[in-house]
């Protein structure tokens, strides 16, 4: 009798009544997690981990589906061939349901851990890829009789072509994965990368496998492969030891009292919203000319991607101070040569 194709005693044990008992109960488990210890995080990932819940719940379903049509049929002795052909699909099914019931673990576990700093979905992908990969190689020599490691290792011309066709992905991945452990910036900050010529600023909104996303501060949304940003200098503006900096310059005329300027400077800056108290607000003179001095005044603001916003709103109110004091700004001047 000739040997069928797919071993349909090796896939039923797999397939059978404890396999989703077991299964329906780690999602119980994890859905009693969720709500009892993930409440106050964000509606975001109250939405990724609700979405989650219901593809497993929807795989688990299709799996009993296609695993209850191939026992009848396998007790019933009708089309053994076809019995065969639905279980491997109830396997192929559970397989990605499991899949499915580890990512939701490991968002949790994520989310736990990380309440209010954001959690790129890089970590995610790689431990679902290692958590695949394993789970494949497993059905494949339990089931099968199939050693995938054995046949990919003794392939060296595989390997190599593999190598060289991902050599820009493996890179992104590489360097995606250095970002977790040196942690330069985290889901939320506010960046700045210089490349070359070349310069992108923004928030920074997901980190992948390929490229880290930031949303600029008009609203546009730049993707950066993430060997470019391994590679380029990196100014982090959110950094939690010290705040964001910015200034603003004013160029009086030379005869200007000093003290009056920068007075007038500072109270423009009182009771704008997300300016920082501490550090405290400072100015310095930094230019003095035989026509105007330049005095900087500086500040720190609270949320970096207000930077615009806020520094429109400081201009008015300064300008408003220094006509208050009636102090003049300097005029351009232009030297002509005979």
């Amino acid at each position: 009798m000739k040997e069928q194709f797919i071993p349909v005693e090796k896939i039923q044990h797999l397939i059978d009544y404890d396999s989703f008992v077991l299964v329906s109960v780690l999602l119980i488990m994890s859905f009693l997690f969720y709500k009892t210890f993930l409440k106050k995080i964000s509606e975001k990932r109250h939405a990724n981990l609700n979405n989650r819940f219901k593809l497993a719940f929807l795989y688990i379903v299709t799996t009993a589906f296609f695993a209850s049509l191939h026992w009848i049929l396998f007790y019933q002795k009708l089309a053994p061939k076809f019995s065969s052909y639905i279980a491997l699909v109830a396997l192929l099914v559970g397989a990605l349901m499991i899949v499915k019931l580890i990512q939701i673990f490991i968002y949790e576990y994520l989310f736990l851990v990380n309440m209010s700093v954001g959690v790129p979905r890089l970590i995610a992908n790689i431990f679902t890829l290692l958590f695949s990969l394993v789970l494949i190689s497993w059905i494949a020599a339990d089931v099968f009789q199939i050693q995938l490691v054995a046949v990919l290792a003794t392939s060296a011309v595989f390997s190599l072509i593999l190598g060289l066709a991902l050599q820009d992905t493996l890179g992104n991945l590489f360097s995606g994965v250095a970002f977790q452990f040196d942690r330069p910036f985290n889901i939320g900050d506010w960046i700045e990368i210089h490349s070359g010529m070349d310069k992108w600023s923004g928030q920074v909104q997901e980190i992948n496998w390929r490229a880290t996303t930031l949303m600029g501060f008009a609203d546009e949304l730049i993707l950066i492969p993430n060997r470019i940003i391994a590679q380029s200098q990196l100014i982090n503006f959110s950094h939690l030891q010290k705040p964001a900096r910015l200034n603003q310059v004013f160029r009086f005329r030379f005869n200007v009292p000093v003290e009056i300027a920068k007075q007038a400077l500072l109270e423009g800056l009182k009771n704008t919203p997300g300016i920082l108290e501490e550090p405290a607000p400072r100015t310095l003179v930094t230019e003095i000319t035989d026509s105007w001095i330049t005095i900087k005044i500086f500040y720190s603001l609270k949320d970096y991607g207000m930077r615009y916003r806020t520094g429109d709103v400081v201009i008015i109110n300064i300008l408003e101070r220094i006509r208050h004091y009636g102090l003049p700004l300097a005029n351009p001047t232009m030297q002509l040569y005979d």
